[in-house]
């Protein structure tokens, strides 16, 4: 330890010396000739320092409040966006909303590229799997499917009777894979929520992905959409 603590201070007492020797032009190039490997990784580490530090403590990502995944359904970004600011609005109070966000997000599975698809149903598969996604919005003629699969939660389990009872004429039914029939879907044709700016719903439905781990928030969103 001795000899390493010696060497380190006749090697920083000889650097000054020749440091006092040169202009300041002569000493910026000859650190930089010498010294850029072990400046530039200080300014790496110090750039990933602070980004930590803001990711973490300055500006932290906001949570997930809720997520509408459109499946098979193209949707403009800029109806997207729309549709989760009016429902930031109804369903968060300004407070939360400085933590909390509703996402909005469009996976398909017919791009017509093979390679695309896959991942777009890879992505989706594993969203599913870990919570991610809390309402689904479909094609009527896909409900069975996903019933069968296991990916959709009965109505029953989330809503209300009352709200279900004021529902029933839009409620959708489906046999899951033991041919238990239940509510799985309501239908989106003509709600204003949805087509106000520009969707068209016509043939679609909601609903709840049966992993979902916001039940409360999910209901609070289906409440303000169906009024």
């Amino acid at each position: 330890m001795s000899e390493l603590s010696g060497f380190m201070k006749n090697f920083i007492s000889a650097e000054r010396s020749k440091l006092k020797e040169m202009t300041a032009r002569e000493k910026a190039d000859y650190i930089w000739e010498y010294y850029k490997i072990p400046i530039i990784a200080a300014i790496v580490i110090l750039f990933i320092i602070g980004s930590i530090i803001n990711s973490v403590w300055i500006n932290p990502p906001k949570k997930q409040y809720l997520q509408i995944v459109f499946l098979n359904n193209y949707v403009d970004e800029t109806y997207t966006n729309s549709l989760q600011d009016k429902l930031e609005q109804a369903l968060m109070t300004p407070d939360e909303r400085n933590t909390l966000q509703v996402l909005t997000t469009v996976v398909l599975f017919n791009t017509g590229e093979p390679q695309m698809d896959m991942a777009n149903t890879q992505k989706f598969a594993a969203m599913t799997a870990i919570g991610e996604i809390d309402l689904l919005v479909i094609n009527r003629d896909e409900l069975g499917s996903l019933v069968e699969q296991g990916i959709l939660l009965p109505l029953t389990n989330v809503l209300p009777d009352n709200l279900l009872s004021k529902l029933s004429d839009k409620l959708m039914t489906a046999a899951d894979e033991n041919g238990m029939e239940s509510d799985y879907g309501i239908k989106l044709n003509k709600n204003e929520v949805f087509t106000e700016f520009g969707f068209s719903a016509e043939g679609q439905c909601l609903t709840i992905i049966s992993t979902t781990k916001r039940l409360d928030n999910t209901r609070r969103a289906i409440e303000f959409i169906f009024n």
